[in-house]
């Protein structure tokens, strides 16, 4: 019995750590950082290892047999991903263009979930995984797609489903891996970018400003008659 015991004290301490986090198959309720790859969207299907900046993060890519130039790409293109579908257009994206490494996003700020929306080749290499990261760009956890939440889009065409992790344990997290089987990920679930507002004034604001201007020409007038 002893040894029993003893056995299972050294399997438990070499036992891989379970992961603290809980892996998001939705985006229903997420109350995380979004991305906005707007400044990307120019037309260009860019390759670069970084580091450059997007959008508060710091992108960085580490692929080992890259498929074209650097072997990650930022921006716009056609992009094959096998059963999967494919993508271009106005899809805008970051992907590894390699079937193993990796590339990742380091911010400086840390939050309790963090997600984004992801698409990759099935069967084309290492298994999709995302890592989350802490402030040092250290691994937390580590969830395969393929194993605990597959992404089956048959011949769709800009399609992408939203993974993400939570933690419940005050973990932050300050950035996310992603590598395998020329794995993407976007800001939205067809890879657009939302169309940007600017401050143009909406109808009923113009209508408010035109008035407030008439309202200035009035005292205006009135002044100058005080004066006379």
């Amino acid at each position: 019995m002893l040894r029993t015991a003893i056995a299972a004290v050294l399997i438990a301490a070499t036992a891989p750590a379970m992961a603290a986090g809980t892996l998001l198959t939705s985006d229903a309720g997420y109350s995380g950082r979004g991305l906005d790859l707007s400044a990307f969207a120019n037309g260009n299907y860019n390759f670069t290892r970084g580091p450059i900046a997007i959008d508060g993060f710091t992108f960085t890519a580490s692929p080992v047999n890259p498929s074209s130039d650097a072997g990650s790409v930022v921006g716009q293109g056609t992009y094959g991903l096998a059963s999967n579908g494919y993508f271009g257009g106005d899809a805008v994206y970051i992907g590894v263009d390699a079937p193993d490494g990796y590339a990742e996003l380091l911010g400086t700020t840390g939050y309790s979930e963090l997600g984004f929306y992801f698409n990759y080749a099935p069967f084309t290499g290492d298994d999709p995984t995302i890592w989350t990261l802490d402030a040092a760009g250290n691994v937390l956890d580590e969830f395969n797609l393929a194993a605990l939440a597959p992404i089956s889009t048959p011949d769709g065409f800009n399609e992408f489903a939203f993974r993400g992790v939570a933690y419940d344990d005050g973990t932050e997290i300050y950035g996310l891996r992603f590598g395998g089987s020329y794995i993407l990920l976007t800001g939205t679930a067809d890879g657009t970018v939302p169309p940007a507002t600017g401050n143009i004034p909406e109808p009923a604001t113009w209508a408010l400003l035109i008035a407030g201007f008439g309202l200035v020409g009035v005292a205006a007038r009135r002044r100058r008659l005080a004066s006379a």
